[in-house]
């Protein structure tokens, strides 16, 4: 790793509703740490008129609401299915909204390191690996988690039904595979704060490698 790179960047992945936010926001009560949430930039770049044009060029005035803004419900259904058409206008979506998230996340690891106020930062990127993000990265973390507590997080969080999750995965790498790209896995099945304070000695280990390096 480069000198530059002394304050680590660390993805986190793992199935969705695994408390990838939780844990890092745990981690962020111990030690400073700047936390860049993917979904949020996401929901962003869906504000802007220039992607905005470029759906509605793609997907028509349908998936809009009575604002002149993005129905993602409507368009979750569009892009999120098993059906041909619905697998083709996911890819269309993302040829759309990746390569901006993509320079957002640039942009918001470069101005955190520039500060040098931080230990690490955290990204919480679901397809980060999907995407071709992961190069931005100097390492991953895998949260793991039981499929029955991620299912009750994102029926509580979302009002998601089993199905529902079962379909979003779909989409997703395998979690077998997940993992194996992992430089590091937490347990996040019962105790947010056990889980916090692994990801914490994660980043003390990660920091004593860039020293001697």
């Amino acid at each position: 790793m480069s000198r530059h790179t002394f304050i680590p960047t660390i993805a986190l992945i793992g199935g969705i509703g695994s408390g990838k936010s939780a844990v890092a926001n745990k981690v962020k009560s111990f030690r400073p740490v700047m936390i860049i949430d993917a979904d949020r930039i996401g929901h962003e770049v869906l504000d802007f008129p220039e992607i905005q044009e470029k759906i509605r060029e793609q997907f028509g005035s349908a998936v809009f609401n009575d604002q002149g803004n993005v129905d993602r419900s409507e368009l979750a259904r569009l892009v999120f299915g098993e059906s041909k058409l619905q697998q083709t206008s996911l890819k269309q979506l993302e040829s759309i909204v990746h390569p901006v998230i993509h320079r957002r996340l640039e942009q918001e690891i470069e101005s955190a390191r520039s500060l040098h106020q931080v230990d690490a930062i955290l990204v919480d990127a679901a397809v980060i690996v999907e995407a071709g993000w992961k190069e931005l990265c100097d390492q991953i973390v895998y949260i793991d988690c039981p499929f029955e507590q991620r299912q009750k997080r994102v029926t509580q969080n979302r009002g998601w039904s089993e199905t529902e999750l079962t379909k979003r995965e779909k989409h997703q790498l395998p979690l077998s595979e997940k993992r194996k790209l992992a430089d590091g896995v937490i347990q996040n099945g019962q105790d947010l704060e056990s889980a916090g304070l692994e990801l914490s000695k994660f980043i003390d280990s990660i920091r004593k490698q860039i020293t001697k390096n």
